[in-house]
């Protein structure tokens, strides 16, 4: 047997053993996963009773918002902690049910797991709280840390508790980004950027070292509002001077060291929190409110169990409708799953609404800093379709409607936003990087023929020429001037008028209110109403129109929430995650974009 020979059997045989074990691994996760659905199916059961006297446990996971993504989608996967998001709606449901339901004495808000959610969310819940108080029961909230939003939920309570070695920190809200022209300029790496608007500041990570002023303006104006809202609404729930929460927030280190460090004790004097309990000793004030079952444990209903009760079988029903959409997150071209946002996808729900004869209006309930400006003027136009057919079509904006999560807003029948939803961004931009200097750095180079002045012009390693340049340019101001025109119409404004709210500034809801671009301020059900007036229906139900899941999503959904998978990524992956998850979003098939980078959900805390 020769040399080549062997080697030949060698390699034959390894990879013979590499797809023997492919296969051998492929069907263990199957059968592994067979087994997780068996367990959950025969451990899961379908009706829970609740227990009279029961405290409801409201325990928000990760962040709170308008549509949870599918598990498939949440990167990367862990096999511990909690599901990473929570839906707002579900929370405020249970709530409302809960108070005027006669098996339910007392709310319970466990938060020690919340880790974000946006003022107009937390005030949605906090509102569905004081109906709940207004009742004439009890709500206590106990978090053995408390962060912004953890606490700002936790003032709408009777009672706020927190762990003796705990602490309650408020560090204001910022916009913080990281910018990379630096080290851009240094990879020799060419970023080409055509934008309007002086406000427009999505491009400027990839082109400058910080922020510039006209950016830094605008977010000031924008945080400071915010957190205004923050302070008043918080000093009110808890009966204290706004100044004195200023004063705690801005003094905390010298009010920490006054106590010799021990922040709860900082909390408790100042009167943030009314006890400190430790975990043992909260189970047992809850026992001596609600009583305790046969484990001795508190008696309890936590919020699944207590949905699945008080909905029961949803049956499909006749008669007159209310259909809800969400568009929560960045706006994608072509079809996206969901949990995410795409224009073909979120086109057909639309559809849906529409030729359904019992459905008499529409609300778009929309949490989005925009994206693809394509992808936003084709949902639009869906939209239009909806109001041609005499059906009314009325936006609810939650905590983010900005850009092309306004675009597709501006020409809806009425618009809502709440007083701290992130709005306006009235701008559009373009971004391409080419990498010939970098390549020509190392000895590479790039040369060919083509048929016209434009062939090659968006090769990334090719450069772009300065006919290319004036396309894409031209393109972006007449992006631009579609989207003020739209403003203009749906809102009855001038374009010189919406030009100069526009810009690419970002507004407050309060503040888009007395500029106009939006008609009121509330929540969903504020909208749902207005709707309703508007197709002149009184006896309604309010139904949501979702993309059905396969079953193959509905075994993960089932899998991620009953037995507890995760996807809560570790804090070190989370910057990375979200480029990844930014550059993901960037499909726009003209690369034109209308996105509020400084508004992204989360970006303000």
């Amino acid at each position: 047997m020769s040399l080549g020979q062997f080697l030949r059997k060698c390699f034959a045989a390894v990879s013979r053993a590499f797809a023997f074990l492919r296969a051998a691994l492929a069907n263990i996760l199957i059968v592994l996963l067979l087994l997780a659905v068996i367990a959950v199916v025969l451990s899961a059961p379908e009706h829970a009773e609740i227990p009279d006297g029961a405290a409801l446990v409201v325990a928000p996971k990760g962040s709170i918002v308008e549509q949870p993504a599918l598990p498939a989608l949440r990167f990367p996967p862990s096999l511990s902690g909690a599901p990473v998001e929570t839906r707002a709606a579900d929370i405020i449901e249970g709530i409302r049910q809960a108070a005027s339901d006669e098996r339910i004495e007392i709310l319970t808000l466990d938060l020690t797991d919340l880790e974000f959610a946006s003022i107009a969310h937390l005030e949605a819940i906090g509102e569905a709280i004081e109906e709940f108080r207004n009742a004439d029961k009890t709500v206590v909230a106990a978090s053995d840390f408390f962060n912004q939003s953890r606490y700002y939920l936790a003032s709408f309570a009777d009672e706020v508790y927190m762990h003796p070695f705990g602490e309650l920190i408020l560090t204001g809200f910022g916009a913080y980004q990281d910018f990379y022209g630096g080290m851009l300029e240094k990879l020799k790496v060419n970023v080409h950027v055509y934008r309007i608007g002086s406000y427009k500041s999505a491009v400027e990570p990839y082109t400058r070292s910080d922020m510039s002023v006209d950016a830094k303006e605008a977010n000031q104006g924008l945080v400071d509002d915010l957190w205004q809202s923050y302070v008043d609404r918080v000093a009110r729930n808890r009966s204290l001077d706004p100044q004195a929460l200023q004063h705690y927030a801005d003094e905390y280190d010298v009010l920490l060291r006054e106590v010799n460090g021990d922040a709860a004790r900082a909390a408790l004097e100042y009167g943030l929190v009314d006890e400190l309990l430790t975990h043992d000793a909260f189970q047992d004030r809850l026992a001596e409110s609600v009583g305790t079952n046969g484990n001795g444990q508190f008696i309890r209903a936590d919020l699944p169990s207590y949905l699945r009760d008080v909905r029961g079988p949803r049956l499909p029903s006749r008669g007159h409708k209310v259909a809800v959409i969400a568009v929560d997150g960045v706006i994608r071209a072509g079809d996206q799953p969901r949990g995410l946002v795409g224009s073909d996808s979120t086109s057909r729900l639309i559809r849906q609404a529409r030729e359904d004869v019992d459905v008499k209006a529409l609300v778009l309930r929309v949490d989005s800093p925009g994206g693809s400006a394509f992808a936003s003027e084709v949902i639009r136009q869906e939209l239009e379709l909806v109001q041609a057919t005499g059906k009314p079509v009325v936006v609810s904006m939650a905590g983010v409607a900005a850009s092309g999560g306004y675009w597709i807003s501006a020409t809806a029948d009425e618009i809502w936003a709440t007083p701290t939803t992130i709005t306006g961004s009235i701008g559009v931009f373009a971004v391409l990087p080419t990498f010939e200097d970098s390549l020509a750095s190392i000895g590479i180079a790039r040369d060919g023929v083509g048929t016209t002045s434009l062939t090659g012009d968006l090769d990334p390693f090719g450069g772009v020429s300065e006919r290319m340049d004036n396309v894409l340019q031209v393109a972006v101001e007449h992006t631009y001037n579609r989207f003020v025109n739209l403003v203009a119409r749906g809102r009855d404004m001038a374009p010189d008028a919406v030009e100069g709210i526009a810009q690419g500034h970002v507004w407050s809801g309060r503040k888009a209110l007395e500029l106009g671009l939006v008609d009121g301020l509330g929540h969903l059900d504020d909208a749902i109403e207005a709707a309703a007036e508007r197709a002149g229906i009184e006896d309604y139900k309010v139904v949501t129109i979702d993309k059905d899941l396969s079953t193959q999503e509905k075994i993960l959904m089932r899998l991620f929430d009953e037995v507890g998978l995760s996807s809560r990524p570790a804090a070190w992956l989370k910057p990375i995650i979200a480029g990844v998850e930014s550059l993901a979003a960037l499909n726009d098939p003209r690369h034109v974009y209308a996105i509020c980078e400084s508004c992204g959900l989360g970006a303000l805390r």
